[in-house]
């Protein structure tokens, strides 16, 4: 009588090598094709300072949803969303777009380096801060910020800011190192001169190490079945 002993299938060589090529090209293209804006629940600082303190105008965040007093010079500011998160990027310089009511498009702070704190609902691997700002080239005593410094838990990078030629604002990126993983990223701006502006803060992220490896297996998996799937070893003939 015979009897056969079917073996699980087993993909050639070839195919197992060509799907671990597909997921290691796979995780070291992940943070560049999968880097995402990721929105903050709320953010917490010092209001921006205003007429109370030599300024020319108040540069509140007058449209701050949290609480504190959005019409006094560095009140604290807590639990809500305002000016750097609006999605509007001043595009001229502070004396040319801000006014009494502090309802211009910059917060600006004189005599401290305030530190931003942004609040996410979940955990994100953030590898991206990007800052608009202005660049007066010392008119008003406002300029480019000399530094930023990003804190996420215990760890935290400083980038030195370089000012180009011009008056005209821009936006210094920040690119993070691996590592700054959590719910909340500090933002701390290093003033050059008496006052630096903001208008808008973007923070990006990539998939956490585990969503990663379960992407490129999953692609390399993908990659394998394209290939002509799964061969079968031919079933064992045994004689009983």
């Amino acid at each position: 009588m015979r009897s056969f002993l079917t073996l699980t299938p087993t993909p050639p060589l070839h195919l197992t090598r060509h799907a671990a090529a597909l997921a290691l090209a796979a995780l070291t293209a992940l943070p560049s094709l999968a880097q995402t804006v990721v929105a903050p629940t709320s953010y917490d600082m010092p209001n921006g300072y205003g007429r109370a303190h030599d300024g020319s105008f108040n540069y509140w965040d007058k449209a701050y949803t949290g609480s504190g007093n959005t019409s006094l010079d560095f009140a604290p500011l807590s639990g809500g969303l305002g000016d750097l998160t609006d999605g509007v990027v001043a595009t001229d310089r502070w004396d040319r777009v801000e006014n009494l009511e502090g309802t211009g498009p910059y917060v600006g702070w004189a005599l401290i380096d305030p530190v931003i704190t942004f609040h996410f609902a979940t955990t994100h691997s953030f590898s991206q801060v990007v800052v608009w700002h202005d660049d007066a080239n010392g008119y008003g005593n406002v300029a480019t910020p000399q530094a930023f410094t990003v804190t996420v838990g215990g760890r935290s990078q400083r980038f030195e800011i370089t000012d180009p030629a011009g008056d005209a604002p821009f936006a210094s990126t920040l690119t993070l190192g691996p590592g700054f993983t959590g719910d909340t990223l500090s933002l701390q701006v290093h003033r050059f001169d008496t006052a630096t502006m903001l208008s808008e803060v973007q923070i990006s992220a990539v998939p956490e190490p585990a969503t990663a490896l379960l992407w490129a297996a999953g692609v390399g998996w993908f990659g394998l079945r394209r290939r002509g799937g799964m061969r079968s070893t031919p079933p064992l003939e045994t004689r009983a």
